[in-house]
């Protein structure tokens, strides 16, 4: 991974998610390891793909979502 990358958890259909909108519409999972809006900017920040995989083993939501790990930064369009 590039310098200045990382990856965040989406929920699926969020802005950047394969299924994603392009209106900049999105939830993530948070700092906390809640959800939280994109436009927050508090979103938890993993190193690699199989880190943000892995950690969804280890949190709960409530609700019936999927995620997709996503490449951010400064080299890719979120």
């Amino acid at each position: 991974m590039a310098s200045g990358e990382w990856y965040e958890l989406r929920v699926v259909g969020s802005v950047g998610t394969a299924a994603g909108s392009t209106a900049g519409v999105g939830i993530a999972v948070g700092e906390n390891g809640r959800l939280c809006s994109l436009t927050l900017g508090c979103a938890r920040r993993f190193e690699s793909k199989q880190q943000a995989m892995d950690f969804l083993s280890t949190i709960r939501v409530s609700g019936d979502y999927q995620f997709q790990a996503v490449l951010c930064g400064s080299r890719v369009a979120a």
